[in-house]
């Protein structure tokens, strides 16, 4: 488990060093348009699985969803209560069972995210994301894009 959390810290250093974009967010919160994701806490993996772990690429960046391959979905928090999205659309490559272009939703929200997983710095249980972007449409058919970056980490089986 420290080695995982080892990696986050580092994928959240390589986030702030790759380059930092401008979006609108506030400490522990990015606007995603029709609503804002709060930061959520540490996330834990169960032996055996790979976790995607996001954050925003902005000013101050603020880790914003969590996913499992199984189940498949996602947990963000919004209006301080963490929500469960199912993953609902998977193209492009797989990894450590995540894909490049995920959707999870639930009746209520829908968020895209589009990967893009840096294979000339390759980590031992896992995979750091290059480039990505989250997106969600409003109701009016409004598109918002956040950038985002991070990693996938996997728990060993005990």
């Amino acid at each position: 488990m420290a080695s995982l959390l080892k990696r986050a810290a580092c994928a959240a250093a390589v986030i702030v060093l790759a380059g930092l974009a401008e979006a609108q967010n506030t400490s522990n919160q990015v606007d995603i348009g029709a609503f804002r994701l709060d930061a959520l806490p540490a996330q834990k993996l169960s032996p055996g699985r790979c976790g995607l772990f996001l954050w925003s690429r902005t000013e101050r960046p603020v880790f914003i969803m969590f996913a499992t391959e199984a189940p498949a979905e996602a947990v963000v928090r919004i209006g301080g209560r963490n929500r469960q999205l199912a993953r609902k659309v998977t193209s492009g490559e797989r990894v450590l069972g995540h894909f490049e272009n995920q959707t999870f939703a639930n009746g209520q929200y829908s968020l895209e995210v589009d990967l893009t997983y840096d294979v000339t710095r390759p980590i031992q249980d896992g995979a750091i994301i290059k480039h990505g972007v989250m997106r969600t449409i409003d109701k009016k058919g409004f598109a918002t894009v956040v950038p985002i970056g991070g990693m996938i980490g996997c728990q060993k089986k005990t």
